[in-house]
């Protein structure tokens, strides 16, 4: 009996999800009420409370929980370790169960992250990009000297990537996440340009320089 319950539980949470989902694509996060989704999941009022007081508290459940498993993997990341993959041209193992987790989540993310869902969700998670590529960096001492502040280039590889990871959702998820995490690391290791294939480009660090 006990696994029966559970079982339609999720099936109950599943139709409560894609209710919500399908209703934020619609008409916005914040126009969303309990009867909107009670009606689209056939589903009484009743049982939704069952599970969440409100439609904030269901849709900041979700959003905690997604956010929680793609940090979880973030933070796994090893800068060192990815380094020595990119010159061994193999793709980081670590790296790839990013995208995994990420894919996972992939109709959440690229509702929230989309025109009607919540920017404040969207900066979140690239400020959770750019602390931890900085912190990171800082991890690693870097020496070399340069004519690009740090902060622009964590802000810069910050926008990249979180770039990269919303062109893939909203294109479907056409690659693979080990593909993706090719791309990402070929053009971190080669620059866009390289990645492009453009070459014979003039010295970047010597124009800047000269404009100091």
């Amino acid at each position: 009996m006990s696994n029966q319950l559970d079982k339609r539980q999720v099936r109950t949470k599943r139709l409560l999800y894609e209710a919500l989902m399908g209703l934020i694509e619609e008409k916005g996060a914040d126009h969303v009420t309990v009867t909107d989704i009670a009606n689209r999941a056939e589903i009484n009022r009743g049982t939704f409370y069952l599970h969440y007081r409100d439609v904030p508290d269901m849709l900041e459940q979700l959003k905690e929980h997604v956010f929680d498993k793609v940090r979880s993997r973030i933070t796994q990341l090893n800068f060192q370790d990815a380094i020595h993959y990119m010159d061994r041209n193999e793709v980081y193992p670590v790296s790839v169960q990013l995208f995994e987790e990420i894919a996972e989540h992939a109709d959440f993310l690229k509702t929230m992250f989309g025109p009607k869902g919540d920017l404040a969700y969207a900066i979140r998670f690239r400020e959770l990009f750019a602390s931890h590529i900085y912190a990171k960096t800082q991890q690693l001492g870097g020496t070399s000297p340069t004519a690009i502040p740090p902060d622009y280039i964590v802000a810069y590889v910050t926008s990249a990537n979180f770039g990269l990871i919303m062109h893939w959702l909203e294109t479907g998820l056409n690659r693979t996440p080990s593909e993706i995490s090719s791309y990402m690391a070929r053009i971190i290791k080669l620059g866009p340009m390289l990645a492009f294939g453009l070459h014979g480009l003039p010295n970047v660090d010597h124009t800047l320089n000269r404009e100091r």
